[in-house]
C-alpha cells in the first residue's frame, strides 16, 4: 500500500552564475512495510531529498502526499511532529538526559494515539533494541555510539509514525554495530507495517534491503536489493 508520493519534484541551487538542477521532475510512490536504501555518489542530492520528504526543506516544483494528502494540506509542523520521524548520523539525542527522558520528549509532543502509561511503553521499546532499564536511566551520554543510535531509532518509533527517515544511520559505526543498525531498521518495516527510508554510501547497507534507489541525474532507479 502506497504511504508517500513523489508527484515530480525539482530542486536546484545557484552555484555561481549557473543554476545547478539537483532533482529534475523526481516521480516515486514508497510502501507500507517495505526498507528502501538511497544511493547516489557525493553531491547527487540524497540528502537534499530526504529533507524534502521529512518537510524539513519545501520543494521547488512538484509536490509530496503522504497517506494521499499534500503535506501543505497536512501542515508541515504536524506532518513532522506525527507522521514522520528521522535518524541522524549524529544522534541528535537531548545530552542531559536520559534515554528514557528523549523518548518521553516525544511522546509527549506528539498528537498520536498512544498508551497510556508512556513510560512503561518507553521502557519496553528501548529494551526491545537493547537497551535495558538501567541504562535507560542514567545519562545518554554515558551510553557507546552504538547505543546511542539505538536510542534514536526507539525515540524514532516511540510516536507511532508511519514513515521513518534515516541520514547516513552507520555512518560513525564499526562493521559489527552498522550490522546491528541496519538488522533494526529492516524489522521496523516487517514488525511495525512501517515505510522505512535510508541514505547510506555503503553497497553492504543497501544490499540488505528490499529495494534499492539509485539517485541519477536528479531522477531515482530502482532495483531490487540482494537481501541476506
Amino acid at each position: 500500500m502506497t504511504l508517500l508520493q513523489l508527484e515530480n519534484i525539482s530542486y536546484g541551487y545557484i552555484d555561481g552564475t549557473k543554476k545547478r538542477i539537483i532533482l529534475n521532475e523526481l516521480s516515486y510512490n514508497f510502501e507500507k512495510g517495505k526498507f528502501y536504501t538511497i544511493l547516489g555518489p557525493s553531491g547527487s542530492g540524497k540528502t537534499t531529498l530526504l529533507s524534502l520528504i521529512g518537510a524539513l526543506e519545501k520543494t521547488q516544483g512538484g509536490v509530496i502526499r503522504f497517506d494521499g494528502k499534500k503535506l501543505e494540506d497536512i501542515g508541515y509542523t504536524n506532518y513532522r511532529k506525527n507522521n514522520q520521524a528521522i535518524v541522524f548520523q549524529q544522534f541528535n539525542l537531548i545530552t542531559y538526559m536520559t534515554p528514557l527522558e528523549n523518548l518521553l520528549n516525544v511522546m509527549n509532543i506528539t498528537s498520536n494515539e498512544l498508551p497510556k502509561d508512556k513510560e512503561k511503553t518507553a521502557l519496553a521499546l528501548l529494551n526491545r533494541l537493547g537497551i535495558v532499564e538501567s541504562k535507560a536511566r542514567r545519562n545518554v551520554m554515558t551510553l557507546s555510539g552504538g547505543e546511542q543510535q539505538r536510542v534514536a531509532i526507539a525515540r524514532a518509533l516511540s510516536t507511532n509514525v508511519g514513515l521513518i527517515l534515516a541520514d547516513e544511520p552507520t555512518g560513525n559505526l564499526d562493521s559489527a554495530t552498522q550490522r546491528e543498525i541496519v538488522a533494526i531498521l529492516r524489522s521496523l518495516a516487517t514488525d511495525y507495517d512501517t515505510c522505512v527510508i535510508v541514505v547510506t554510501h555503503s553497497d553492504e547497507v543497501a544490499n540488505t534491503s528490499d529495494i534499492q534507489l539509485h539517485l541519477r541525474d536528479g531522477k531515482l532507479i530502482e532495483q531490487k536489493g540482494n537481501i541476506s
